[in-house]
């Protein structure tokens, strides 16, 4: 499998300033699956030459705007402008029907251009050409929101989402190959809903994963450094934790350790 990085910048003011992209990731394999298309997501994935054709899902773990804002321009894209009904569509309840906090962020329209839609909670388990896929728990500011586990040819790959510390984590990511976290502020700084540099370490500490790669950085991320807190979390968890960048590619395949390209 292979993780293309389109945006790892979350937050409200990160998004503004465009500081860091934020345009989620793209996980490629058996099944191409567009995670998360934040705002920017169309563009800066053009920019990044992947063809968005070939995609086989677009999953979103929750209703805030930095996770879907550009979902419904990436199913255009899938569905060749709605022409070809295929594809999947995997989301948490409050992105794909809405609830009395948020409304939908897929419009009616483009959530029956695809061939499948599946709405999920912590726990559910479907599969998209051989690749399994699990939602994992979360506890966010949108409680139907989730995180996504894959596992394809031996390997796993981890996805906390938007989610503070919960001991199921340690649990449900336990020995993944690669464990992407939503690392949104530095240590010692704190924030409801949202894993800091501590509290991804506590999590990679009863988790274990072979590596772990920190994303989704708030202005407090980036004013610390993300490179800086990446080898703080990797000296006190003992995982060796990198911080994505914008346009980075990561392959998570047998027998290989992980690449980065810049």
């Amino acid at each position: 499998m292979e993780i293309i990085f389109c945006g790892t910048g979350g937050a409200r003011f990160v998004i503004i300033k465009q500081l860091r992209a934020t345009g989620g990731f793209i996980v490629k394999g058996d099944a191409n699956i567009y995670f998360d298309p934040g705002p920017g997501a169309l563009i800066r994935s053009l920019e990044l030459k992947q063809n968005l054709q070939k995609l086989d899902a677009v999953a979103i773990s929750h209703a805030h705007i930095d996770h879907s804002n550009d979902a419904n321009l990436i199913i255009e894209a899938m569905t060749n402008g709605g022409k070809s009904k295929r594809g999947m569509l995997i989301g948490s309840s409050s992105s794909l029907e809405g609830n009395e906090r948020f409304d939908r962020v897929v419009s009616a329209y483009h959530q029956k251009l695809v061939e499948k839609r599946v709405v999920v909670k912590a726990g559910d388990k479907l599969s998209i050409k051989g690749v399994s896929i699990e939602a994992t728990p979360t506890k966010h500011d949108d409680d139907s929101g989730v995180g996504f586990k894959l596992s394809s040819r031996g390997k796993t790959i981890g996805y906390t989402g938007d989610t503070e510390y919960i001991p199921e984590l340690g649990r449900v990511f336990s020995r993944c190959d690669c464990l992407i976290m939503n690392n949104m502020r530095p240590a010692g700084s704190p924030y409801p809903g949202h894993l800091d540099s501590e509290l991804s370490i506590r999590v990679l500490k009863e988790a274990k994963p072979k590596k772990a790669i920190i994303q989704h950085f708030g202005m407090g991320m980036l004013r610390a450094g993300p490179e800086a807190e990446a080898r703080l979390i990797q000296k006190e968890s003992g995982v060796e934790t990198i911080a994505a960048k914008d346009g980075m590619v990561v392959r998570v395949e047998e027998g290989k350790s992980l690449v980065d390209f810049e």
